[in-house]
């Protein structure tokens, strides 16, 4: 069968770092099989036999021929007829946004070989990552095999965790086969033990004594005897590496003899010894060739021509692969090579003892070489090698604009970390954009001297017509110093952002433009706010990157579920995530997901927010602003809380609090410190909670009174005080509290929701039922359009029995003659009631149904018991309200029930719903 990967490979583009969408073709190529390769036997039949393993690690140090044990095992798959595809990582891959990349890549060459049509495309977006990957693998029609080598090269603990969750979820017709230096850390034991996984280790991959004859005969110009054999076999103990050395370097009739002189020699020397041998057997002007390309991380024809200045570049590269030389193609068309680590580390080792001002020239041609041909991440690593600190610079300076709008912050770091900072310095342009990075990515310490220049920078306008520091301070402002009112001073001067601009200008354009957004959000200017949203996005659309764009998208989602409106939020969370691959974990996608995670948790779509939290929890601590950081992580925190996991919830709260020590957050503390005196309030734990409380340091009194951070809709002090102030017994300082909240701002529904609570509680408190359901009855009204319902679970089971209360009088009113629909909040309650698991005066069980269900009945039934709306229903069916009111009416006829919770809980007694 045909070599999938290297047929489709050369397809795609050529090796580039560039953009996220930019796929190197070289790393989905697996090693040829080159002739008089010795099949590896004991292996091939351990792994080929047993099929139930999703997982197998070949794991050694460099040499022992991991990689080329995987290529025979996936050449027995192919002829098998079984699909397989490579992914070889390297360090670039720890950038969650080139992982997407590649990931993506591999599972379109698989898509296209052997998957159903759209089984990649076309396909709603499914919760996270390993969704969107074992969606599109349980989509095949035959056995696949993933092989991914070099995963040692692996260390982004989100990746790993990735891996973590998708590996023992894999069907059972997909195999992974991983190389690995260093044992990955993929949860392999519970895999093991499982019997899910198996690992090779390097004394599994040492040659046998028989491989290691079988191995020399295919050298029959060699003539090695049995007894050359056997002294090589103990000298190298099977290392598969060290064999090849061997091999190569025995036309030196000085190494035959020298065998039995070298007992004592070490594994390393060993290498030495014989790869000095294996090159001096060379012409001089191969020798040459070598020493300098030995440099190079990869070799093409032209690139071995500007270092070596050889114009038969090609045909020395061809003739090294044939002669075994460590050189192996990747890619069909031999135009880029790569020597084995070994060999490679051992020539430029000894071309820097013996020339370092070679060395220095040929990282300093290879540099210019890959700048012309516009590959920026190469140029900068041989800029740097050959010290060479300003074109590495300048390169990074250029490449950052298409790094940060596209938020690869972590590859941008990565190179910053690199260069000597009196460079950064003395380009402002670099200084600004590697300001913003690092802001992004929360590196407050990196940050100090960064901010220091853009004191110096301030006031000077745009730099290089590219980049302006004030928007730069103004982001520092939020992101650092969590004052808003400072940024706003700056962001808001006449015509700032009132401009055209395309590539870096618009992103800086566009942030500014969110900034100015959350800002008039905070103040309650509604229509200032959605002006400044469209703003935002027309940045975007002109080239801002999707970096803005998530926080376009998070702004507007917040603000659509603080006016009330949750199910448009949702709807607009969804859409916002079905334009990007759902695969994209980066710092753009992660704060899109922390307003998410709370839009669907006070829907109380528990299983979607805890699909999200394990997909981004740690990019929203990682990356993420303060406030959205802290709506996410209380949101998780209470989602573990409603799970009956409160070990897990003080653990995030933990989180939270270590973030706001860290980042010099203290309202972000005192939030983590409210919600612990919620958590003691409900149960029972009133001493503890004024303990908590008086330790916590009071907000500061903002200048604007109507200020209203959006974190404080979901926890904060004044509602924390509320709690307290009816906990106490202090009626009176309650109602006041209340009554302050309420004036502060007019429109946030969603913050008159949960005082509304509050004024039920305080009432109940008092010992005034009908003043209990009263403002019970306001906050409904508010929430029942938009289906909020953990702002009601969330306060208690006195809340629960409040609402029990409500449903009990509608029950009773029906009794008297009122039609069962009359009240509007009747099925808004069974919702509530239901997500609380309230079984109410269920009828008797029925055993059967008289009648069955039509399809459309059952399908209406299911929408009920994922507690969705008459009127949510009738627009994702396209029929009238009416129209389900009628099909409602006959299932509860046909269940024997007379409301929308015992019809639920009815159809689950038989088993009807799941």
């Amino acid at each position: 069968m045909p070599n999938v990967s290297s047929r489709a490979a050369a397809a795609l583009p050529q090796p580039a770092a560039t953009a996220p969408s930019e796929v190197g073709a070289h790393k989905l190529f697996a090693p040829p099989v080159y002739p008089g390769a010795v099949r590896r036997g004991v292996i091939l039949d351990r792994v080929l036999q047993d099929h139930s393993l999703r997982v197998t690690v070949l794991q050694g140090p460099a040499g022992h021929g991991k990689s080329t044990t995987l290529q025979q095992i996936k050449s027995a798959h192919e002829a098998r007829g079984w699909r397989t595809v490579w992914l070889t990582f390297d360090d670039a891959d720890n950038d969650p946004r080139r992982f997407e990349s590649h990931l993506r890549a591999l599972m379109q060459l698989l898509a296209g070989h052997g998957m159903q049509p759209g089984a990649v495309r076309g396909r709603a977006a499914p919760r996270d990552l390993a969704d969107w990957l074992l969606d599109s693998l349980s989509a095949m029609t035959t056995h696949a095999s993933i092989f991914l080598d070099e995963f040692q090269a692996l260390r982004n603990d989100a990746l790993l965790r990735f891996f973590r969750m998708l590996l023992p979820r894999l069907p059972a017709h997909v195999h992974v086969f991983i190389g690995s230096r260093a044992l990955p850390e993929i949860g392999l034991a519970t895999l093991m033990v499982n019997r899910l996984a198996t690992v090779l280790r390097a004394d599994d991959l040492r040659f046998t004594p028989g491989e290691v004859t079988q191995f020399f005969a295919e050298s029959k110009e060699l003539s090695v005897s049995a007894e050359e054999v056997g002294t090589i076999y103990r000298r190298t103990e099977g290392w598969p590496a060290g064999l090849q050395l061997f091999r190569l370097a025995l036309a030196s009739p000085e190494v035959r003899t020298s065998l039995v002189d070298l007992q004592d020699t070490g594994p390393r020397e060993l290498a030495e010894y014989l790869t000095d041998n294996v090159v001096t057997l060379q012409l001089p002007r191969i020798q040459e060739f070598l020493f300098k390309t030995s440099l190079l991380r990869r070799l093409s024809a032209p690139l071995c021509a500007a270092v070596t200045g050889f114009d038969d570049a090609q045909a020395v590269l061809a003739q090294l692969e044939r002669s075994g030389l460590f050189l192996r193609a990747l890619d069909s068309e031999n135009r880029w090579f790569k020597y084995h680590g070994l060999f490679s580390t051992f020539l430029a080792d000894s071309l820097r003892r013996s020339a370092p001002q070679e060395v220095a020239r040929v990282h300093a041609d290879a540099a210019l070489w890959y700048l012309d041909h516009d590959l920026p991440e190469e140029a900068i690593h041989h800029a740097l090698a050959s010290a060479d600190c300003a074109l590495a610079a300048d390169t990074l300076t250029d490449w950052s604009s298409r790094l940060i709008a596209s938020a690869e912050l972590v590859t941008f770091e990565r190179w910053y970390d690199r260069l000597p900072f009196e460079h950064i310095a003395s380009r402002p342009v670099l200084a600004i954009r590697a300001a913003y990075a690092l802001m992004f990515l929360r590196r407050r310490a990196k940050l100090r001297p960064l901010l220091a220049l853009m004191e110096q920078f301030a006031g000077r306008g745009d730099i290089a017509a590219t980049t302006n520091p004030d928007l730069c301070r103004a982001m520092a402002f939020v992101l650092v110093d969590d004052d808003v009112p400072a940024a706003l001073e700056i962001i808001k001067r006449p015509g700032l952002l009132e401009h055209d601009a395309s590539g870096f200008p618009a992103f800086e354009y566009g942030a500014a433009s969110n900034v100015l957004s959350f800002g008039r959000l905070g103040g309650g200017d509604v229509e200032g706010m959605r002006k400044s949203l469209m703003l935002a996005r027309a940045h975007f659309d002109r080239g801002a990157g999707s970096f803005v764009r998530g926080y376009t998208d998070a702004i507007t989602g917040s603000h659509l579920l603080v006016q009330g409106r949750l199910q448009d939020a949702l709807e607009r969370f969804r859409a916002a995530g079905a334009q990007h691959e759902p695969i994209d974990t980066s710092v753009a996608s992660a704060v899109r997901a922390a307003c998410h995670i709370w839009a669907v948790y006070e829907a109380n779509e528990l299983d979607t927010a805890e699909s999200l939290a394990a997909r981004f929890q740690r990019e929203i601590a990682d990356a993420v602003t303060l406030d959205f950081i802290s709506v996410a992580l209380l949101s998780i925190s209470r989602l573990h809380e409603a799970r009956g996991r409160p070990a897990q919830a003080e653990e995030v709260l933990e989180e939270l609090e270590r973030i706001g020590h860290e980042s010099q957050w203290k309202r972000v503390i005192g939030v983590a410190d409210w919600e612990r005196v919620r958590r003691a309030l409900l149960a029972g734990q009133v001493d503890r909670a004024t303990a908590i409380a008086s330790r916590i340091p009071a907000d500061p009194v903002p200048a604007d009174p109507h200020w209203i951070h959006l974190v404080e809709d979901v926890e904060g002090e004044a509602f924390g005080r509320i709690r307290l102030a009816i906990a106490q017994g202090d009626h009176a300082q309650a109602a006041q509290r209340i009554a302050r909240e309420r004036t502060r701002q007019t429109g946030r529904v969603y913050r008159d929701i949960k005082l509304g609570v509050f004024e039920a509680l305080l009432q109940h408190h008092k010992g005034s039922p009908n003043g209990a359901q009263r403002s019970l009855r306001r906050a409904l009204q508010l929430a029942r359009d938009g289906r909020f319902v953990r702002c009601f679970l969330d306060e208690g089971d006195v809340v629960v029995q409040m609402l029990r209360e409500a449903y009990q009088l509608i029950l009773q009113t029906s009794e008297h003659g009122a039609p069962a629909d009359a009240d509007p909040d009747r099925e808004y309650i069974e919702q509530l009631l239901a997500a609380s698991g309230t079984d109410l005066g269920r009828p008797r069980q029925r055993t059967h149904l008289a009648d069955p269900l039509s399809e459309r009945e059952k399908e209406m039934l299911q929408f009920l018991a994922n507690g969705v709306s008459n009127k949510e229903i009738a627009a994702r069916l396209f029929i009238s309200e009416n129209t389900v009111k009628f099909h409602l009416k006959n299932i509860y006829s046909k269940l024997g029930v007379g409301s929308r919770l015992q019809a639920i809980n009815a159809a689950r007694a038989l088993r009807l719903v799941s």
